[in-house]
């Protein structure tokens, strides 16, 4: 016959029940607190990935490390404007429209149109490219949505008013696929660089009416 402290430590069929139905319980809890470490991993990761490599605030300092190696003066313009302009005030964006031929070669203080893409403001994907410096497309990297793009012609006097509609954000210098982007509709896909050298990253901002 079993003792009273025998039967007192044994642990009674509901008793563990209710044991094992709490162990489950913290092994289910386990298995979320590590997704849920995953997933922060992993938001923290895209967030890196989409994070210009240099960035400070405007004016003390380069925003990039391509404004960084290129240091800048203030862009100077004639007193008479003519042709296509590009206008972002929100980011200090305020640049002629010049057609360019694609290659490395781009002047300071001006947007150029990459060429076979759709001209500003027409229906159709229309990129233009400036260099990552204060003035001219280094507002960029602070670029958010709904913020105002304005394309004024000041030799016709048309203007039309578009919106930053997407921030794409950092892609890699061969990334050829935003050039090619198709759209129905008027769309401007606005790059700039963000590394020192021609082969590093890029960062690519769209607008639309």
């Amino acid at each position: 016959m079993e003792s009273r402290r025998d039967m007192r430590w044994r642990a009674l069929p509901g008793e563990r029940s209710r044991f094992s139905r709490l162990l489950h319980i913290g092994r289910i809890l386990a298995v979320l607190a590590s997704f849920a470490l995953v997933v922060t991993g992993i938001l923290f990761a895209l967030s890196y990935m989409n994070t210009p490599a240099l960035v400070v605030e405007h004016p003390n300092g380069p925003i990039s490390q391509y404004a960084a190696a290129h240091p800048s003066g203030p862009c100077a313009f004639p007193a008479t404007r003519t042709g296509m302009w590009i206008e972002i005030p929100a980011l200090e964006i305020d640049l002629p429209v010049r057609e360019g031929d694609g290659s490395d070669n781009i002047p300071h203080c001006v947007a150029l149109h990459y060429p076979g893409t759709a001209e500003p403001g027409d229906a159709g994907n229309s990129y233009l490219y400036a260099h990552g410096l204060w003035g001219m497309f280094g507002g960029l990297l602070f670029a958010k949505v709904g913020e105002d793009v304005i394309l004024q012609d000041y030799s016709t006097g048309t203007v039309e008013h578009m919106h930053i509609s997407a921030v794409i954000g950092r892609v890699k210098y061969n990334d050829t696929s935003w050039i090619h982007f198709q759209s129905p509709t008027p769309l401007l896909t606005l790059q700039t660089c963000i590394g020192a050298n021609w082969n590093t990253d890029r960062w690519i901002v769209q607008a639309t009416p």
